[in-house]
Formats: structure tokens, sequence, C-alpha cells
């Protein structure tokens, strides 16, 4: 149970701050796609070992075929920023929960 509460809250959180950097960036994404893209990436994060960085392959090639957007700038910097800050918000929540 603890892996699907922490599943949907990366997903939301993740979505949340990838629907910013969107914005950010001036990239057209729905919050609806951002959270399905994120939640898909969490999903394949939980595989062991590996799963961290399929989950940024799986992240970059969804936001590419979901927003037609440049690689460079846009997409690489809204992976990098998204994921960065994702993990500190979900390490800062995590924290704060067990606290």
């Amino acid at each position: 149970m603890d892996v699907v509460i922490a599943f949907a809250i990366d997903a939301l959180i993740s979505g949340a701050i990838l629907w910013l950097a969107a914005k950010l960036t001036k990239v057209d994404l729905a919050f609806i796609t951002a959270v399905m893209v994120a939640g898909a990436s969490a999903l394949v994060g939980i595989i062991p070992s590996v799963g961290w960085l399929l989950s940024i392959i799986v992240f970059f090639l969804l936001l590419k075929q979901y927003t037609q957007a440049a690689i460079w700038p846009d997409l690489i910097l809204m992976v990098l920023v998204s994921k960065l800050v994702a993990l500190v918000a979900v390490f800062a929540l995590a924290g704060m929960v067990s606290a």
C-alpha cells in the first residue's frame, strides 16, 4: 500500500512541476498529460536498479511524443528541471511525513 501511495504522490508532484516547467519554456502541455507522463515515468521507476534511468528515458520520449517540442533546449531542460525539483519535493515531503 505504501508503494501505491508513493507512486500517486510522485506522479502528482512530478506532473505539477512538469506542467510548470512547460509553462516556463512556453511548451504547450495540458496538466492531465503532464500527470500521465509523470505517472508512466514513476511506474517505470519502480523497477529495481535500472528503474531510475528507464524512468528518465520514458519521461523524455513521452514528452517528445505529446509535445513535439524541440529537443534542445525545451525538452532537455524540462526533463532535468522537473525531475530534480520533483526529487527534492518528494524527499522534503517524505521528511515531513516521517517526522
